[in-house]
């Protein structure tokens, strides 16, 4: 019995050591685990094989990107492409659309007047009396549109010039009209508003139907006794406000047939009865006097959108005690541009009057005109004074006399009335301007 006992002990002990030694084996490793996916119901799905092309990224894709150019953006506003357009200018240029010439004859601009416009690019014209054959058939405007025609081809071509002439009614038409325009002293008796700008209309649109696109009118010097003055019938009224309201509509009227109005003589002329074409006047008048009479009527001006005013060779004691109007920075700067807002043109009164060049060198007044606040110097036809005039303002730019924010003050102001006429393609010239050099 001992030795069957013996051997069922033994056999268990057996059997228990191969237990462990499988649990061992599994535990350690020394028996590969069954894997799980032997039991799975289904198949294994084939594995994709990755794409290399697709994964690879290409030299584009890693390279850092341009930066994408920002579009010019077009000029939008008249002022913007003025702007765009004066970056394209000589200095030359600049200086020459601050002129406004005269010259002899009625056909075209001959010499010394072309060379001298030629080389100094002037951008501007005058006409007087004598460049107008008002005993044609037709008056002169046939022939004045065939003038106006060769200057443009005289003066800086690609910017339409300024033209102006005086044609004010009365004895200061230059054409023969039918009917004749009637004297300002005329329109003022009238006292009717609607009958001037009627006049003027007509008067603006035939201006500018031969190419003469500025009007040196209307006079709006007041006088108590005009008939005393050397502007006689040229006054409108010795009421101010009567001066006013006929000036407006002068105004208005030039406006109507497309046509830049210009007034004169600021601050007025009417204070004294010597001419400024003989002497230099003497005003003896205080600012509030003045306010109260004289400037009256360049207030209504003002407010009428008059696109120029003209400046007078008379000393104002009470304004300027050491210059003439067209040299002082008191009237044309702190008068008429900061305390009456006048933000259009100023002309000066032409540079060949004794009002002037009585007490200034011409070249030298021309540089003080512009530095005084001064935007287009007139001279008729002699051509010493508009030489002296070119060079004296290109020799002040050039030494830094006449600055370039002070010249370009002036041109902008100019080419901004210039668009305005609605005759000059700017956008062509800016890009015919800016094209690069092959």
């Amino acid at each position: 019995m001992f030795g069957n006992a013996f051997k069922k002990i033994l056999f268990a002990l057996m059997v228990l050591a191969l237990l462990l030694g499988l649990g061992a084996g599994v535990l350690f490793g020394v028996i590969p685990a069954i894997r799980y996916d032997v039991w799975r119901a289904e198949p294994d799905e084939p594995t994709e094989t990755p794409d290399v092309a697709q994964q690879t990224p290409t030299p584009e894709a890693t390279a850092t990107p341009e930066p994408t150019p920002t579009p010019e953006i077009a000029p939008a506003t008249a002022e913007e492409w003025v702007e765009r357009y004066m970056t394209t200018m000589s200095a030359q240029e600049k200086l020459g659309q601050l002129m406004m010439f005269g010259f002899s004859g009625t056909a075209e601009v001959q010499n010394p007047f072309r060379d001298i416009w030629s080389n100094y690019a002037v951008g501007n014209a005058i006409l007087y009396g004598p460049n107008i054959k008002s005993g044609n058939s037709d008056g002169g405007f046939g022939q004045a549109k065939s003038l106006t025609e060769r200057i443009a081809s005289s003066v800086n071509n690609s910017i339409p010039p300024l033209i102006g002439i005086d044609v004010e009614g009365g004895s200061v038409v230059r054409f023969r009209w039918n009917p004749q325009p009637v004297s300002a002293r005329s329109l003022g008796r009238r006292r009717d508003v609607d009958f001037a700008k009627e006049q003027f209309q007509t008067i603006g649109a035939k201006l500018v139907s031969v190419g003469i696109n500025l009007d040196l009118a209307p006079v709006l010097d007041v006088s108590e006794n005009p008939m005393d003055t050397f502007l006689e019938t040229r006054i409108i009224s010795e009421d101010a406000t009567i001066a006013a309201g006929i000036g407006s509509a002068i105004i208005e009227g030039l406006h109507a047939g497309g046509c830049l109005s210009s007034a004169k003589h600021f601050p007025g002329h009417g204070g004294t009865n010597e001419d400024s074409h003989a002497v230099t006047p003497v005003v003896d008048k205080s600012l509030e006097a003045l306010q109260s009479y004289d400037l009256v009527p360049f207030v209504s001006a003002i407010r009428s959108g008059v696109d120029a005013i003209m400046i007078s060779h008379v000393l104002y004691p009470a304004l300027d005690s050491t210059d003439i109007a067209t040299m002082s920075k008191p009237i044309m700067t702190d008068l008429l541009r900061v305390q009456m807002g006048f933000d259009g043109l100023i002309l000066s009164d032409d540079f060949r009057m004794d009002g002037l060049t009585t007490r200034y060198e011409v070249g030298d007044a021309a540089v003080r005109f512009i530095l005084a606040g001064g935007d287009i110097i007139i001279c008729g036809a002699v051509s010493e004074k508009q030489q002296a005039i070119a060079e004296a303002l290109n020799a002040a730019a050039a030494d830094g006399r006449l600055t370039q924010e002070r010249i370009d003050e002036s041109v902008k102001r100019v080419l901004l009335i210039k668009l305005s006429l609605g005759t000059w393609d700017i956008q062509g010239q800016v890009a015919a301007r800016t094209v690069p050099a092959s």
